[in-house]
């Protein structure tokens, strides 16, 4: 049996450094290419249980540790995460990668990053998982009181002194008020509690504005190319205990899509690879499986 093998490896893209893990299986064939991508407040490494479910059946996996987050660069500027710079960074990601025609899961902020590349380059990807977040059109359109109060972090993350607040006492208003499900506040805040992580955290929500997506909603033509249905197969995953986004969202999310298919989780929370990981890798092992 060829051995398995993880590639670290740092790429310049864009002016920033990406450290991404190669999971692939040396002098021998792999199976599907997966990319897997992280939100807020993780790294890469909050996919370790589902990595290694992939990699046992024969896949290879790619898990970068996204703009801000643990290896990688954590510029000041928060216009450095706005989507439009992301997303051209993924695609030079997967192009310097030599990736093949792959599958791509999504969580959180990587969740939206994961739908705006579904629909942006379709002939990339074989199929799509989306954990938690919804389409992009459902999550600044579709509003109700419930989802913009459950939003109410994403604005305070704007204010000036947040970064001292957050980091103030071991994290300890961080912890108690916006990662009180997160199954591993520890790990994260032993990272976080620099206030360069912190502040880097932050900028995904300075630079992608509430307001601004809002108002782009609600804007004739500002988002055009949403409305277009997703043509690449997708997944949506959301959990049971998650308190930070909305099943209907999810839900609804099917109605921009060609094939869509909602998968619920009876327990886990917002972070389901984490304290779901079973429940979690079997979904998407299931479904890679049946979009080879």
């Amino acid at each position: 049996m060829a051995k398995r093998a993880i590639d670290e490896v740092s790429l310049r893209i864009n002016g920033a450094d990406y450290h991404v893990r190669d999971f692939c299986k040396k002098n021998g064939e792999n199976g599907e290419t997966i990319l897997l991508v992280h939100g807020m407040p993780d790294t890469g490494a909050m996919w370790n249980s589902l990595a290694a479910a992939l990699v046992a059946k024969g896949h290879r996996v790619i898990v970068p540790d996204m703009l801000g987050y643990g290896n990688t660069s954590k510029p000041s500027d928060p216009k450095r995460y706005a989507g439009e710079k992301i997303i051209p960074d993924m695609l030079e990601m997967i192009s310097k990668l030599g990736l093949p025609k792959c599958h791509v899961v999504g969580h959180d902020w990587g969740g939206y990053v994961a739908w705006v590349l579904v629909i942006n380059a379709p002939d990339q990807f074989k199929s799509h998982v989306a954990i938690s977040m919804s389409h992009p059109l459902v999550f600044s359109k579709n509003l109700n009181l419930q989802s913009l109060r459950d939003n109410w972090y994403m604005y305070l993350n704007t204010q000036d002194d947040v970064v001292d607040l957050y980091t103030k006492d071991d994290c300890a208003f961080y912890r108690e008020f916006l990662i009180p499900t997160h199954p591993e506040p520890d790990e994260v805040c032993a990272r976080l509690k620099d206030p360069v992580a912190m502040n880097a955290m932050r900028n995904w929500d300075r630079g992608n504005p509430l307001a601004s997506l809002y108002l782009a909603a609600r804007t004739p033509g500002a988002l055009a190319p949403y409305y277009a249905k997703v043509a690449v197969p997708t997944m949506g995953v959301w959990s049971a205990d998650d308190t930070y986004l909305l099943e209907e969202h999810m839900k609804q999310s099917g109605e921009h899509c060609v094939n869509f298919e909602y998968r619920r989780l009876a327990k886990g929370s917002h972070w389901c690879m984490l304290d779901n990981p079973k429940g979690t890798n079997a979904a998407v092992t299931e479904w890679v499986e049946k979009h080879k």
